[in-house]
């Protein structure tokens, strides 16, 4: 079975983790290029957009070492005193070096292992661009950066594209047309999901797709981009980014409804309430008449330190596991 991921930020490698436990053995995790924000954001700045953003590249790359190796993707996450990152320095040289292969990139790092990654990662385009978004004041704004620094503001997206127009790498379009199975994964729903279908070519290649589409929710709003979202919100929103008149089978949602959660978790629910965000939960009822399998689950996990929401993705494979086994 032949499972594509779609996303980037710190919810693909969530989902990647967790198809790996599922026992997955053919994982392509598709990804943006175009973030200007961070460290990402710097490097592009020096280089005056003229190379892509790895950030995403390299974070699911190293979700597909396997465990016994995870000191080699510590060493790449190392970061020096004047905030630059190891991985990123040795990835864009080695980018340089392959004129652009980024497999030939995943091929000279198994080499130095002596390991096999448990999947392979493909950007979405090669070539540099950038984010353009207009948002309901009729303000225009470039980079994905801005998505992040206004995350709490009412002011939101109203549509979003690329400058300058790329294609499609042919190995993402392949991959797309060959899956079994798209995941659209959590995360930043513009900056790491919308983005990918942007492109020139992905469209056409979701059209020729037969593979189950799922779409995993994110747990908490971002109040520019998913404020008050609904089942059908996402449905509306996938359907115009991705040309689809059904952009998506199946949903992968908590199994609280947001009052439930925030009765259950009142402290939680008042951190992210005074961050302009909420808890994204719904009754069946909410549902009905999108006409698609729903799968409401126990999958979040909270984080002892600071009380934030995750995916947690040993209950996600379980829940892959429940679909496929």
């Amino acid at each position: 079975m032949k499972v594509v991921t779609i996303g980037g930020g710190t919810g693909a490698p969530i989902v990647i983790k967790a198809l790996i436990e599922a026992g997955v053995k053919d994982i392509t995790a598709i990804c943006a290029a175009m973030d200007s924000g961070g460290k990402t954001g710097i490097i592009r700045s020096d280089e005056r957009d003229r190379v892509i953003a790895i950030s995403d590249l390299l974070r699911n790359l190293l979700t597909m070492i396997p465990k016994n190796h995870s000191a080699f993707a510590e060493m790449l996450n190392f970061v020096d005193g004047r905030n630059r990152n190891l991985g990123y320095t040795i990835y864009y040289a080695l980018l340089e070096k392959y004129h652009n292969n980024f497999l030939a990139v995943q091929q000279h790092f198994e080499h130095l292992l002596g390991i096999k990654f448990l999947g392979q990662v493909i950007p979405v385009s090669l070539e540099p661009t950038n984010i353009k978004f207009q948002t309901e004041s009729g303000e225009i704004w470039i980079g994905e950066h801005e998505l992040d620094r206004q995350a709490m503001s009412a002011n939101s997206i109203s549509k979003m594209w690329i400058e300058p127009a790329v294609k499609t790498t042919p190995e993402a379009q392949v991959a797309i047309e060959k899956a079994d199975v798209l995941v659209f994964a959590p995360g930043s729903l513009y900056g790491s999901v919308l983005v990918n279908f942007l492109p020139l070519g992905i469209k056409e290649a979701l059209a020729k797709s037969k593979a189950q589409k799922i779409l995993i929710t994110n747990l908490t709003s971002n109040r520019n981009q998913t404020h008050d979202f609904t089942p059908l919100s996402y449905w509306q929103i996938l359907k115009k980014y991705t040309g689809l008149a059904k952009p998506f089978n199946l949903m992968i949602v908590p199994d609280l409804s947001r009052p439930e959660f925030e009765k259950k978790y009142p402290k939680i629910a008042s951190a992210y309430a005074r961050e302009h965000a909420h808890f994204l939960g719904w009754e069946e009822k909410d549902f009905q008449n999108l006409g698609i399998q729903v799968i409401r689950k126990d999958i979040m996990a909270i984080t002892p330190d600071l009380s934030r929401l995750r995916h947690d993705p040993n209950k996600l494979s379980k829940v892959f596991k429940s679909l496929w086994n």
